[in-house]
């Protein structure tokens, strides 16, 4: 699909059909997170693929914002492993995960999959009920499926700026 159309036809998806993502599907999504580009190329990046219904149960436990996709990709960096801004020491580990999880959105969106970006979660309880990630400051817990037909964006969706208050000309 072109880009523009995909970018546009793209939105949070929070209603999902029971239907699993195929396999090939998957490994579809976790190639542009391989492929994804990290500053200097440091790919900081771990990702967890969550299928199992105990760790879908989990989800529900860290976040009210889980809409019972059947499947999770979840997103994070290795504090210290990213590279790092030398005027202010900003670890960019969260750029790189923020370009691994839009790259997962758009080839969701292109698969002709939904997906919701939720970074609303409680990070205590995330550490307690998925402890393999307790090394990685976490960006993004993708919730990805089938969308349901009777789905539908956010009314706010497609509000937008003015361009004028978004782009400046020097």
């Amino acid at each position: 699909m072109e880009f523009k159309k995909l970018a546009e036809e793209r939105y949070s998806c929070r209603k999902f059909l029971s239907q699993e993502v195929e396999a090939d599907k998957i490994e579809k999504l976790l190639d542009v997170i391989h492929t994804a580009p990290s500053a200097e190329n440091h790919q900081p990046i771990r990702v967890w693929v969550i299928k199992s219904e105990e760790k879908r149960q989990a989800m529900k436990k860290i976040t009210t914002y889980h809409y019972n996709a059947p499947l999770t990709i979840a997103i994070g960096f290795v504090p210290g492993e990213a590279w790092v801004r030398s005027c202010d020491q900003k670890d960019m580990g969260i750029v790189d995960a923020s370009i691994a999880a839009t790259s997962v959105w758009f080839e969701a969106t292109d698969l002709g999959l939904g997906c919701v970006w939720v970074s609303a979660f409680d990070v205590d309880k995330q550490k307690e009920y998925f402890p393999e990630m307790a090394e990685c400051e976490m960006v993004a817990f993708m919730q990805i499926g089938y969308p349901d037909p009777t789905g539908q964006a956010a009314k706010w969706h497609y509000d937008k700026k003015n361009r004028s208050e978004m782009f400046f000309e020097m």
